[in-house]
C-alpha cells in the first residue's frame, strides 16, 4: 500500500503523512501552504502586508517534519488567492462557505495534474480536494476518508440555535449551497473506507448516513506523552473547560449547570480556556463563568495542573483531544457520548446526557464533593492516558488502513 495524503492546514501537526512515511506508506504529500516547504521566507516576509499578515504569522506555526519534506508539494500561488479573498469576504458566512469549497477543489484539481506516482490509495481529510479523489477513483485506486467530526454537526447546531437565539449568529444553510454546487454527497462517491476518531463519529456514519460498516475502523487519537508527567495539584472546585466557548461545545449548558451548582451552596471556580465571542461573553447566564481568552499551549500545562476536574459537555466532536490532554495531566473527565472522548463512565470521570445541565451539575458535584472517588478517578485517568500516546495512535492507524486491504471496491454507502 502506498498513500498520497491530501489535506489543507496541519491537522494533528501533520500526523497521518508522518505516521505513513514511518511506516513506509508514503507516496506523496499534497496540502495548502507550510511555513517550511515550498514558501521559502514568505511567511516571514508577508507578516507586514495588511490582508495576509495575521494568516502569515499563524503559518510560521505549520512546521513540516524533516522526514515528509522531500515528498511534500505545496500550491502558494492558490493559497495566497484564498487568503486574499477570505480578508474580503470575512462578514459573509455563506461568501466563505462557497469560497473555502472553491478553494478545496482548486487545490485537488492541482493536486491531480501533479501525478499519483506509484500510489495505491488516498488518503483524505473529510472528503475535501475533490477532484483528486475523484482522479484517483477513475485510476482504480482507493480512497479512505477521516471522518474527524460528526456528520449530524449541522443538523445539530440548527436546532440548537433555534433554542437558544442570541447566542451565536444565523448561519446559511450549507448542505443547499452543497446541492448547489453539486457536491452534496460527494465524501460518500468518493469514498471507499472511512476511519473514525470515536464510535460516536462510527455509529452517526452508519446510523445515519448508510456508510458501510464494514468499510469502516475506529482509530482514537491520541496526546503528547510529555502531559504524563505533568504534577496535578488540584484546587478543590476548579472547574477546567478548553475550546472555543460555542453551542457545539455546549458552553451554554455548562453555563446553567454552574448557576444550579451555585443555588446547590456548591462553591466552583468554572475557567474557560479558548476564544469565545461577545455575544456569548455577555449572556447574563455567563456570569458565573471566568472566560480566560486563548491559551498558549505551554501554559495550559499550568491550567492542567491545577484543575479539580475538567467538563467538556459538547454536542458534537470527533474525538476532543482536550479530553486526552486532561486524562494524561490526571484530571478527572465529565463529558458527553457526543464528545467521542476515550473516558469510562465512573472509572476516568463520567459520561452524562448531552443538553442536560442537571445531569452536568451532578456529576460535578458527585467529583467534587468525594474526595477519594476524585483520586481514584485522577489516578485511572493517567493509566488510561498511556495507552493513547500519538505513538499508539500510529500504529492503530496503520494497522486499521491494512485491514482495509484485504477488502473489495464495493459501495461504500448502503
Amino acid at each position: 500500500m502506498k498513500f498520497i495524503v491530501a489535506q489543507i492546514g496541519a491537522r494533528r501537526s501533520y500526523a497521518v503523512p508522518t505516521i505513513l512515511e514511518n511506516a513506509e506508506m508514503l507516496e506523496r504529500f499534497y496540502t495548502d501552504v507550510t511555513g517550511n516547504v515550498g514558501s521559502g521566507g514568505f511567511s516571514s516576509v508577508a507578516a507586514a502586508f495588511p490582508f495576509i499578515g495575521k494568516p502569515a504569522r499563524r503559518l510560521n506555526s505549520r512546521r513540516l517534519p524533516k522526514n515528509i519534506r522531500g515528498k511534500t508539494t505545496t500550491f502558494l500561488a492558490l493559497s495566497l488567492v484564498h487568503a486574499f479573498r477570505r480578508t474580503m469576504i470575512k462578514r459573509n458566512p455563506g461568501a466563505m462557505f462557497r469560497d473555502s469549497i472553491r478553494f478545496s477543489n482548486a487545490l485537488g484539481r492541482a493536486m491531480a495534474r501533479h501525478g499519483f506516482g506509484n500510489a495505491t490509495h488516498v488518503y483524505s481529510m473529510l472528503g475535501e480536494c475533490g477532484p483528486l479523489l475523484s482522479a484517483a477513483k477513475e485510476r482504480g485506486l482507493s480512497v479512505v476518508s477521516e471522518i474527524y467530526i460528526l456528520l449530524s454537526t449541522e443538523r445539530l447546531l440548527t436546532e440548537e440555535r433555534k433554542k437558544f437565539p442570541g447566542w451565536e449568529p444565523n448561519v446559511p444553510d450549507f448542505a443547499a449551497i452543497r446541492r448547489e454546487r453539486g457536491d452534496e454527497d460527494a465524501l460518500f462517491t468518493r469514498s471507499d473506507f472511512a476511519i473514525c476518531p470515536s464510535e460516536a463519529v462510527h455509529d452517526d456514519l452508519v446510523k445515519n448516513f448508510g456508510f458501510v460498516r464494514e468499510h469502516t475502523a475506529i482509530v482514537p487519537y491520541g496526546m503528547n506523552a510529555e502531559l504524563l508527567s505533568v504534577r496535578n495539584e488540584p484546587l478543590r472546585g476548579r472547574v477546567l473547560f478548553a475550546g472555543t466557548a460555542e453551542l457545539r461545545k455546549g458552553i451554554h449548558y455548562l453555563a446553567m449547570a454552574a448557576e444550579k451548582l451555585a443555588s446547590r451552596g456548591i462553591r466552583c471556580e468554572f475557567r474557560v480556556a479558548g476564544n469565545v465571542e461577545p455575544p456569548i461573553a455577555n449572556q447574563p447566564s455567563c456570569r458565573r463563568l471566568n472566560f480566560l481568552d486563548r491559551i498558549p499551549r505551554d501554559k495550559m500545562k499550568c491550567e492542567f495542573a491545577a484543575a479539580d476536574i475538567f467538563v467538556l459537555p459538547s454536542l458534537a466532536e470527533g474525538s476532543a483531544e482536550a479530553t486526552y490532554e486532561a486524562l494524561a495531566c490526571g484530571v478527572p473527565v465529565v463529558t458527553t457520548p457526543e464528545a467521542g472522548s476515550i473516558v469510562r463512565d465512573g472509572i476516568e470521570g463520567r459520561i452524562v446526557r448531552s443538553r442536560d445541565s442537571e445531569a452536568l451539575a451532578d456529576a460535578i458535584t458527585e467529583i467534587v464533593e468525594d474526595r477519594e472517588k476524585r483520586d481514584r478517578m485522577a489516578q485511572a485517568a493517567r493509566e488510561r492516558a498511556r495507552e493513547f500516546t500519538w505513538e499508539r495512535y500510529g500504529e492503530r492507524l496503520i494497522a486499521a488502513l491494512k485491514s482495509f486491504a484485504t477488502k473489495g471496491h464495493e459501495p461504500a454507502r448502503a
